[in-house]
């Protein structure tokens, strides 16, 4: 018989880690192979492309991001070839097997890690057996098991990371990888929550595999494990491991609890750590401890908040800071305090999600004790609960697409230094949700815009406050390219007075023997803007590096 696994991911450049592994588990055993495409493609296109594959059995990963687009796929399949087997797992099916099968045209749910349990049931399904296999439901036997993979096992077959399937795009897309699996905490909104223990590969194990995807040219590589610093050997073998094998242009993103870093690590990594390798996610959530008893999350603010500070006095480690709206008691006053606190940090990113009630969590099978109405298609993100509104969060949604744009971009730096440092000192949700508002009221768009749309609504956001930053957001506007840009602003100069004027400069062989310039870059890669009377600011675009330069005309070029 043959299997095809298959999968949505949510960009290209992803890959599933998932898929891999349970392909090399059984590609030695059955006829098995793997298909990935992404949830904005055409699924009729890929319906037709997997029912090409003449499969017996089909594999379907389901998280809480492809939900929607799985169950329609598997629909249009089934239609079209209905003695074809379907299998599915994934996280959002693990915890709710009765649900998908009563409700989806599937024949079986694998719940948890199904590299092994996959085995058995392709060998059930070959040999016309019964199916009783734990961690594998069907209709007529519901398993109450989450099957958990051995990772001494897994470590011994071949490597899920350097599939030759993978050599052609492997440069081009993330590259997830596991040093363990399991969460020690129980946070109750999360499914990580639900699994006991924290279980380890062997370190042979990952260090080969990390050292053959370095010398494979990788550029991303992005570590699963929901706590990566939680062993302090474990972290020091692989953080020095890294290092010792540096190489320029691979990034890599690691998931940390930063009240378990101590001094000495903080001190090793910004003493050893080449800028711009590691970047830190780090979950704070909250910061009211109300409502972190009430999910059951351990968190010591005060502790987490000196070595955040630690990490970023050493410049080596880009910070991602989360965020959530919505848990239990935190309302948006409340929120708006956990922003600013963490906002201060003036981390690289500060991501701001919003509570989503998954499958399987304590936080959704409790929702009503703290009021929850929440969407019941995914993500089964909430919509209000008794400490705040669904106005509130209309709100903080607002202002977290100005958060998005104006910081997390990267691409108005000056501008938002000067606003903080100056107008919006310590107020920094408040400027965000100013913004979101401004654009609410002017319904500019949040999709479909030009970067030059972004800086003008900015621009008109700063003038109904009296802010003048004009020359600061020319500033960041023209840091965001390598090529002379059109300009955001209405132009003070008219197409022929720039010419003039920067011909004319042109022929300054002195001005242009001082800055090692010649008459086609001044003509062809420099900006003018008017300063005072005869006086000119000019920026020069050459390559990846700017040159801002005044200059002063001798007499008025008329029009």
């Amino acid at each position: 018989m043959k299997t095809i696994l298959t999968t949505l991911n949510a960009k290209y450049i992803h890959t599933s880690l998932a898929l891999r592994w349970l392909y090399v588990a059984n590609k030695d055993r059955f006829d098995i192979s793997f298909r990935e495409y992404t949830i904005k493609e055409n699924l009729e296109k890929i319906t037709t492309d997997l029912l090409d594959g003449e499969a017996d059995i089909l594999g379907v990963s389901v998280s809480i991001w492809n939900v929607a687009q799985s169950k329609e796929l598997i629909a249009k399949i089934k239609a079209q070839n209905p003695n074809l087997i379907i299998v599915v797992g994934g996280p959002e099916v693990s915890y709710e097997p009765e649900f998908f099968l009563k409700n989806w045209d599937i024949d079986y749910v694998i719940s948890g890690e199904g590299e092994f349990v996959l085995g058995e049931l392709i060998e059930a399904i070959q040999n016309d057996k019964a199916v009783n296999i734990q961690g594998v439901s069907s209709l007529n036997n519901i398993s109450k098991t989450v099957v958990q993979a051995d990772l001494e096992e897994l470590a011994m077959l071949s490597s899920p990371y350097l599939l030759a399937e993978d050599d052609e795009d492997r440069c081009n897309r993330m590259v997830y990888f596991e040093t363990s699996r399991g969460c020690p905490y129980q946070c109750q909104y999360c499914l990580s929550s639900l699994e006991k223990g924290v279980r380890y590969f062997p370190q042979n194990y990952i260090l080969g595999n990390l050292k053959s995807l370095i010398n494979h040219n990788v550029k991303q590589i992005k570590f699963l494990d929901r706590t990566f610093n939680l062993n302090m050997d474990h972290t020091y073998a692989i953080f020095g491991f890294l290092i010792d094998n540096y190489r320029s242009n691979l990034s890599c993103q690691f998931e940390v609890y930063a009240d378990l870093l101590k001094d000495e690590m903080i001190q090793y990594l910004n003493n050893n750590l080449p800028k711009n390798y590691f970047r830190f996610e780090i979950g704070i959530q909250s910061t009211y401890e109300p409502t972190n008893i009430a999910v059951r999350r351990k968190q010591n603010f005060p502790l987490l908040a000196a070595n955040v500070k630690k990490i970023m006095d050493g410049g080596r480690i880009d910070l991602h800071l989360d965020l959530i709206a919505g848990l239990p008691y935190e309302t948006l006053e409340r929120f708006t305090k956990s922003f600013n606190d963490v906002f201060v940090f003036g981390a690289k990113e500060v991501q701001l999600g919003f509570l989503k009630m998954l499958r399987g969590t304590n936080l959704r099978k409790y929702a009503e004790k703290y009021g929850y109405i929440y969407d019941e298609n995914p993500p089964y993100e909430i919509e209000f609960n008794a400490d705040i509104s669904r106005a509130d969060l209309d709100r903080i949604h607002e202002a977290e697409h100005a958060l998005e744009k104006f910081w997390n971009s990267g691409r108005f730096c000056q501008t938002m230094k000067v606003l903080f440092d100056k107008y919006y000192d310590g107020r920094y949700f408040e400027l965000f949700d100013e913004i979101g508002q401004f654009y609410k009221t002017r319904n500019y768009p949040h999709r479909g815009y030009q970067l030059e749309d972004l800086f003008r609504y900015l621009e008109e956001f700063l003038k109904s406050k009296n802010i003048d930053l004009f020359h600061t957001l020319k500033a960041d506007y023209y840091s965001n390219f390598t090529r002379r840009p059109q300009g955001f602003w209405a132009e003070r100069l008219d197409k022929k007075k720039r010419k003039q004027l920067l011909y004319q400069i042109g022929q300054d062989k002195a001005f242009l023997k001082r800055y090692n310039l010649n008459r086609k870059i001044v003509e062809k890669q420099a900006a003018i803007d008017p300063l005072s009377n005869n006086s000119y600011e000019l920026t020069i675009f050459l390559d990846n590096n700017r040159l801002i330069l005044p200059y002063t005309i001798d007499e008025n070029i008329k029009s």
